[in-house]
């Protein structure tokens, strides 16, 4: 009797704390950009301040746990293309020269994020969530060097960016439930930028880009995923 009292109540306590665990698997069709330069900056290379939206994406594994009804902690591991396309010469004196300077700077990123369930029904809920993120770059690279009508020679796009990328993801989330065991995503993210990409090393404020004094990057994307709660 001793024995059956005690597995019963093994068997609650790990299926109750394996519903506190969940893992899910989404893609992130994005767009990306830098954010707006000072209203100062003139160059007549530019065709705006803020340069040229671009579509971009991204995939995330992440795992949550319930820290009770309405909080949940949530981390993971996400791969995000990001940078910008900006156009150059639009207003230049030299109108029939189109080039687009395309900056490509990819990511694997940690983000460590709180949830709060704002509304909950028997199968769904929708909840907000914030944190911090941090991206290290697994590729920087753009075609300045290819464009510039500058002939000077610069250094690698590696040291040109910097490696690692703070930004903080501000999101909503609906959750619906499919079956007992799996689950539906749907949500935004706006993942604001912390850290200006550009090296302080001199080198990177390079030819016409001294002027572009802001680099930190922003990705506003859609999240569409499905999910699996670990029971036991």
């Amino acid at each position: 009797m001793k024995l059956y009292l005690f597995i019963s109540c093994l068997f609650l306590t790990v299926s109750a704390i394996g519903q506190k665990h969940s893992i899910s698997i989404n893609y992130r069709p994005s767009l990306t950009y830098f954010g707006k330069q000072s209203q100062s900056f003139h160059n007549y290379y530019f065709a705006s301040r803020k340069g040229s939206q671009t579509f971009n994406s991204s995939g995330n594994i992440l795992y949550s746990y319930k820290l009770s009804s309405r909080l949940s902690f949530t981390t993971g591991l996400e791969y995000s293309q990001q940078g910008q396309n900006i156009n150059f010469n639009a207003d230049s004196a030299f109108p029939s020269i189109r080039k687009i300077l395309k900056i490509e700077l990819n990511y694997f990123r940690i983000p460590v994020t709180i949830n709060y369930s704002i509304f909950k029904m028997t199968k769904s809920e929708l909840n907000i969530y914030s944190g911090i993120s941090l991206g290290i770059a697994s590729k920087r690279k753009d075609n300045y060097q290819n464009i510039i009508l500058e002939d000077i020679l610069l250094p690698p796009a590696e040291k040109r960016y910097k490696k690692k990328d703070w930004a903080i993801p501000i999101g909503i989330n609906y959750k619906k439930e499919l079956t007992s065991k799996v689950f539906a995503n749907f949500g935004f993210e706006y993942l604001l930028g912390l850290t200006n990409a550009f090296s302080e090393n001199g080198a990177s404020k390079f030819g016409v880009l001294s002027e572009f004094d802001n680099s930190k990057q922003s990705r506003l994307a859609l999240s569409i995923g499905i999910g699996f709660s670990l029971t036991k």
